[in-house]
């Protein structure tokens, strides 16, 4: 990956810890869309599973193709998520 893509997806990273953090305790459904301006399709995806796979998140659902844009459903941080997202 060049370094303009893990950017991109450092940063949807950051902000998809950012507005969780924000909602927690409570689960929400998050899109890209959600994020802001500028968010690509793309980094949205990588950075959501990245972040469940790395234990700091989790989510009922993603949905891809069902919509404008893809959907996490029903996503919260873990636990070791929320120390991730006070850090950053």
């Amino acid at each position: 990956m060049d370094s303009d893509r893990q950017d991109g997806i450092g940063g949807t990273r950051a902000a998809i810890l950012h507005h969780l953090r924000r909602d927690w305790p409570d689960s929400v459904d998050l899109s890209a869309r959600a994020l802001g301006v500028g968010v690509a399709t793309d980094d949205f995806l990588a950075a959501a599973v990245t972040l469940q796979d790395e234990g700091l998140i989790m989510y009922e659902a993603l949905l891809v193709g069902t919509g404008p844009a893809p959907l996490l459903m029903a996503a919260v941080l873990t636990r070791k998520g929320q120390e991730a997202a006070t850090a950053s």
